[in-house]
């Protein structure tokens, strides 16, 4: 195998980072595009650099068919990503698709079953973990410099900008919890190494009743896997007036010095009992993450500890969400 071939199915998500990765490589083509479903715009992606000129389907069941592509790229309404994965899989072919991996645990079980059945390699879009300031966050952590996580605050704010109608629709957006909070669980893990074992989470939808399923406030505290604890906060209510879409923030207390890593702000900075204060030098550009994937498919080499990952975030939000709907304190198993 020379090149690997790809394929786009959906009109939703973060298509765009992947994208972003695959335009940067000789070693792996886009082939194809097709929607998730009837109706389904994907327009905004054929714009885009390694999809322009090339071949759109109306029916992404045949694109795979006639194709036979080695990966397809999965993002869409959020109800259809388990099944499309597991079509994709059916046809044999590796996924990168968006998260969550499934809305309950039953499909999120019938998926992982799957990936093993067929053999394949899979990814979710956890697109947090190529940004700069975490990127950073995770060289000072693994250097030593505020020692090992004993707290671990999380923010991830949003603009409410423009959201599909079916943000409103429990059964198709299942929850923002799911959604958004899956980021901030991910640069807990990334950055740390730590896993979650015990969760509690509340959640409403205060400012925009015209998507009562879509909440835009959540609060949660987990136990991480050492002891140590973690908040998070999400919202949809970012002032529109912001210079920056999101608000991604992690501040990580330590045994021997705090660290705080901003992405609106573009910075990481560390108090250390070691080193004084200091603010650490970001990567100048994102990480390749979904180039590495792709890169480890055609090498043969494994890419198990990234679907791991995905599969773990994606059950625990489930997980932080049932906590959330029964107001209970949930572990995490």
């Amino acid at each position: 195998m020379n090149k690997l071939t790809v394929v786009n199915i959906g009109g939703f998500g973060h298509t765009d980072a992947v994208f972003r990765d695959l335009a940067g490589m000789q070693e792996a083509e886009l082939i194809g595009l097709a929607p998730a479903y009837q109706g389904e715009d994907i327009s905004k992606f054929l714009k885009l650099e390694p999809a322009v000129g090339k071949k759109v389907y109306d029916d992404y069941k045949q694109m795979l068919r006639e194709l036979k592509p080695d990966v397809a790229i999965i993002s869409t309404r959020l109800d259809l990503i388990p099944l499309l994965i597991m079509d994709a899989a059916d046809a044999g072919c590796h996924v990168i698709a968006e998260k969550p991996l499934a809305l309950d645990m039953a499909m999120l079980e019938k998926v992982c079953r799957s990936v093993e059945r067929n053999k394949i390699n899979l990814m979710a879009m956890l697109t947090m973990r190529s940004d700069p300031q975490f990127v950073a966050a995770r060289q000072v952590y693994d250097s030593g410099a505020i020692g090992e996580a004993v707290l671990v605050n999380a923010r991830k704010s949003y603009k409410w900008g423009t959201r599909p109608d079916w943000f409103g629709d429990k059964d198709k957006y299942a929850g923002t919890i799911m959604w958004v909070g899956i980021h901030a669980f991910d640069y807990i893990n990334y950055i740390t190494g730590l896993g979650f074992t015990k969760i509690a989470a509340m959640q409403g939808n205060f400012a925009h009743s015209e998507r009562p399923a879509c909440e835009d406030n959540c609060a949660l505290v987990a136990e991480l896997g050492n002891g140590g604890h973690a908040t998070i906060s999400v919202d949809y209510c970012r002032p529109e007036i912001a210079k920056t879409h999101g608000d991604d923030w992690i501040r990580i207390v330590g045994t021997k010095g705090v660290l705080e890593a901003s992405g609106s702000k573009s910075e990481c900075s560390v108090i250390s009992n070691d080193k004084d204060s200091f603010r650490y030098p970001l990567p100048e550009e994102k990480d390749k993450i979904f180039t590495r994937f792709l890169l480890n498919i055609l090498d043969g080499k494994s890419n198990s500890e990234i679907a791991q990952v995905s599969f773990m975030l994606t059950k625990v939000c489930l997980i932080a969400r049932e906590a959330a709907q029964k107001n209970k304190v949930l572990n995490i198993e």
